[in-house]
């Protein structure tokens, strides 16, 4: 199954990153910019509408909104030399695109389609009510919904060299690597970039596997109990934080794997800097979250990645494989549907084996899935006590800014996992060094919050 935002559309908005990204990198952003729709275009322009088109996807590229006029492009990119932080909306309409399609309606309000993206999906329409699966970018044919991208204040960042800035990056991304492409050139890619390195959020899986694992084991004592992941997905803690409240007291109260990497890596270097890499368009709204610290700094995509690489005429072919064993099989896993189940329930076997009620899992993936099921759930028809939900399909090789074919991918993290001779947090040397340098002497600790405080947890009603 292909990823359903990788159309025609989309690939030409990256081509158009890519460019933005040359010349931001060699800082002729400002002084060329103004060129660079006609560089785009070349001889395809076909009116001055599509010119205002171009020149949205540019301030998109930037992490700047979209223009519904025509306004100079060197005053856009002065504004964006200058933000520290992308605002919100994160996702939002290009108007000038939207209004070329048979689906938008003129008249005193605004009117589309029904099977327009923005008529049945509450992304365009209420922020509020965003869940940020990026449905709604996958299914407009105009490619007239788009995330904004965070790269330029990154730029200022590497370059500056004020702070050390770490690339924190989704276990996913191991199904999306392709060509020479291995995870330590990745990690040496990334460095010459500029990064001071790149660490495995699977890694920051293993601990919060730990966590869940004393927490399942602690609350689920009888038959009708359940334990309810909020691990991973901010789709999913969204849509039980949005529409079934009731259920709060059953949903672990853990922090994503990206947000604990983010913050235990302050803990570790307060000067530090975190640049979170996934699959997700979801993760860019999460690292804003106020209740969660300002823990991530800035989020890229793994399609924003790779054209970032082209962009930059990275050679893997010469690049040195900078590999370091980080994570294990548990932590690994999480980047395909039903890996926290699997991870978790590897975890609860080493610290509960006299169990009398079995670990029974079950995972749904996709927003549809995932809503159906706690529905299920409710009505008593699922058979499981431990409950993981993914808003994509496939789990998170299946994001909407994925670039491999959900199969391909999870064969890959599939392999990936097995390839580790560590297979649960328990044996892995890399979590206990790295508890320990955060004063947690032990794994048990981790679901004790005087020994942690608020390091690995949330308030899930903020």
């Amino acid at each position: 199954m292909e990823n359903t935002t990788d159309n025609r559309i989309q690939r030409y908005r990256m081509a158009i990153f890519r460019e933005v990204v040359k010349l931001a990198w060699e800082g002729k952003l400002e002084k060329e910019i103004e060129g660079l729709p006609d560089k785009i275009l070349g001889n395809d322009i076909k009116d001055e509408q599509e010119r205002i088109i171009v020149k949205n996807y540019i301030r998109m590229a930037m992490g700047l909104n979209p223009c519904n006029g025509d306004s100079e492009l060197t005053k856009d990119v002065q504004r964006a030399l200058q933000m520290n932080k992308i605002e919100k909306p994160l996702v939002a309409v290009i108007q000038n695109v939207c209004e070329t399609c048979h689906r938008y309606h003129e008249g005193e309000t605004s009117q589309y389609d029904e099977d327009c993206p923005r008529s049945h999906l509450d992304c365009t329409e209420d922020e509020n009510k965003c869940l940020g699966c990026g449905k709604c970018i996958g299914e407009c044919p105009l490619g007239a919904i788009s995330d904004k991208i965070e790269f330029i204040p990154i730029i200022k960042m590497l370059q500056e060299r004020k702070h050390p800035v770490y690339a924190t990056i989704a276990p996913a991304y191991v199904g999306q690597l392709k060509g020479k492409m291995t995870p330590g050139k990745i990690r040496a890619a990334l460095k010459w970039m500029g990064f001071a390195d790149m660490i495995e959020v699977a890694a920051f899986a293993d601990i919060l596997t730990v966590k869940e694992a004393y927490e399942f084991d602690h609350k689920v004592k009888t038959e009708k109990d359940f334990f309810i992941t909020s691990c991973c997905c901010p789709v999913w803690v969204g849509m039980i934080q949005k529409n079934f409240k009731h259920i709060a007291d059953h949903i672990s109260p853990s922090v994503s794997p990206m947000i604990a990497s983010g913050r235990v890596l302050k803990v570790l270097n307060p000067e530090a800097k975190v640049v979170f890499i996934g699959p997700c368009i979801a993760k860019k709204a999460e690292a804003k979250i106020h209740a969660l610290g300002d823990a991530i700094d800035y989020v890229l995509t793994f399609r924003e990645l790779y054209e970032i690489f082209e962009a930059l005429e990275i050679d893997f072919d010469v690049l040195e494989d900078d590999y370091r064993e980080e994570a294990s099989f548990s932590g690994r896993v999480y980047g395909r549907t039903g890996g926290v189940s699997k991870a978790v329930e590897l975890s609860v076997m080493r610290v509960a084996q006299q169990r009398k009620i079995p670990f029974k899992s079950i995972a749904f993936n996709g927003a549809k899935d995932c809503k159906e099921g706690l529905e299920r759930l409710l009505r008593g028809e699922i058979d499981a006590n431990f409950i993981e939900g993914m808003g994509c399909v496939g789990g998170c090789v299946g994001g909407p800014r994925a670039i491999a074919s959900i199969e391909e991918a999870t064969e890959k993290v599939n392999d990936y996992s097995e390839a580790t001779p560590m297979r649960t947090p328990f044996d892995n040397d890399n979590v206990l060094q790295m508890i320990t340098s955060l004063g947690i002497r032990r794994l048990e600790s981790l679901e004790d919050q005087d020994s942690i405080g608020n390091l690995l947890v949330r308030n899930l009603e903020e």
